[in-house]
């Protein structure tokens, strides 16, 4: 018994060894593979249990896969604005369609290099679309949740380019404090450009005139067009007090500015913050050319002095744009996908989230390099990119493979030098097996 049981003994380390030798050679073919995680071969050993302690039957061997997919590879830069790596915990979510049909199988990985598919939507050198959390026109996430049922694959393609209407301004400039009150105004003008809801440049004038109250100017807004800044006729004053240091008063201006009939569209910001800026607020403006008819701009005026020298413009800044076209995509690292455009408008088009488990090495590998969840690895966890435990997104950077051929032929060597030495059980067992089969 205990030959023939040293013949499959010796069969048994000839199928561990050679599964060795196989994850070695799939360790080997995939050193160049992005993200790819190698797999060693854990031995054990197999018992017979004899009746007697003085029978021995000998047992054998077998191999398990042992996962590394918790070892870090390298990251490694490349030219490419949506390639990106994890340095750290956690997987990309992807899946094989960017067809919203139920049923999908959700995948994870660690291959990064993401690009724009005929359809606008980012998927890796293996197939795999890249799944993320939508953002708004607003900036902000639309129904973000910790389930993957919230994902939708990361598109970033448009049909048009995108325009911003303004809704902020800033306008810093000197009055001259040695303008005489005689004669009608303005004493002073200047146009500030803004933009509608159809990117169209619209033009607000500014006129400046000196009153005979000391250090108080009136300033009014109006359209050159004809469209309603302030009222339908563009006639109210806006008084600006000015006190003796030269700044603006704004205390003494939003006083004035509440007192006039009818009231000017004056506030503090922070609201009810003296210390804070003092902004015109208007509201409801429409340009007559079919945009929004109910723009709003706030303009922050606590930059304007006067003093006795020549007028000057500082800065006269707002931030809307015109149409722009799509110049490029990238993915930041927060994980934003984020579009730029030739207006020099940017807007974050999606975020992707990282995907932890508790055991990574429990997950399974599927073609692609790719895993899906199991019993052994737990439940997947979404998290932003950096937080609690999770991974940060490393731009343009691609994560190489985890192996190493210096030991991976140091394995070699030790795996076929213990599958010849279980070629020589077989030998040598067939040999004795020989001898006994001749005995008369």
């Amino acid at each position: 018994m205990s030959l023939f049981g040293s013949l499959f003994t010796g069969v048994s380390a000839l199928s561990a060894q050679s599964q060795s030798m196989g994850m070695i050679a799939n360790n080997i073919a995939n050193v160049n593979t992005t993200g790819y995680k190698r797999n060693e071969a854990s031995f054990s050993s197999l018992v017979t249990q004899a009746g007697r302690s003085t029978v021995y039957s000998p047992g054998g061997v077998r191999a398990a896969t042992e996962q590394t997919v918790n070892q870090q590879g390298t990251p490694q830069q490349t030219a490419s604005s949506t390639d990106v790596a994890i340095s750290g915990s956690g997987f990309f979510v992807v899946q094989q369609s960017p067809n919203a049909t139920s049923g999908q199988e959700t995948l994870y990985t660690r291959a990064g290099s993401f690009s724009e598919d005929e359809n606008g939507y980012l998927k890796n050198s293996n197939g795999f679309y890249l799944m993320g959390w939508a953002i708004g026109d607003d900036g902000a996430l639309v129904d973000a949740t910790a389930d993957v049922a919230s994902l939708s694959p990361v598109s970033v393609g448009f049909e048009s380019g995108r325009t911003k209407q303004t809704t902020q301004a800033d306008v810093v400039l000197n009055l001259d404090a040695r303008q005489s009150t005689a004669g009608a105004g303005p004493h002073f003008s200047r146009s500030m450009t803004v933009y509608d809801s159809l990117g169209a440049a619209q033009q607000i004038q500014m006129d400046f005139t000196n009153t005979t109250a000391a250090n108080t100017w009136n300033l009014r807004l109006s359209d050159p067009l004809g469209g309603a800044i302030t009222d339908p006729a563009n006639t109210t004053d806006l008084p600006l007090v000015f006190g003796s240091d030269g700044k603006l008063d704004k205390a003494a201006t939003l006083a004035a500015g509440l007192a006039a009939t009818p009231p000017s569209p004056m506030a503090y910001n922070p609201p009810g913050d003296p210390n804070g800026d003092l902004e015109l607020n208007l509201t409801g403006i429409d340009w007559l050319n079919n945009s929004d008819n109910t723009q709003s701009i706030k303009i922050n005026i606590s930059g304007m002095t006067q003093s006795a020298s020549d007028y000057s413009v500082g800065t006269i800044t707002q931030d809307g744009a015109e149409l722009g076209l799509r110049t490029g995509i990238a993915i930041d690292s927060a994980g934003n996908v984020v579009a730029s455009f030739s207006n020099g408008l940017t807007q974050n088009l999606a975020r992707i989230p990282i995907a932890t488990f508790t055991n990574p090495n429990g997950l399974q590998e599927r073609t692609g390099n790719v895993y899906i969840q199991t019993s052994y690895s737990g439940s997947y966890n979404l998290r932003d990119a950096g937080t609690a435990g999770a991974g940060n997104i490393a731009t343009s950077s691609l994560e190489a493979s985890n192996v190493d051929l210096a030991d991976e032929f140091s394995r070699m060597i030790v795996t076929q030098r213990a599958y010849s030495a279980g070629t020589k059980i077989i030998s040598t067992t067939d040999q004795m097996l020989t001898e006994l089969l001749q005995l008369r």
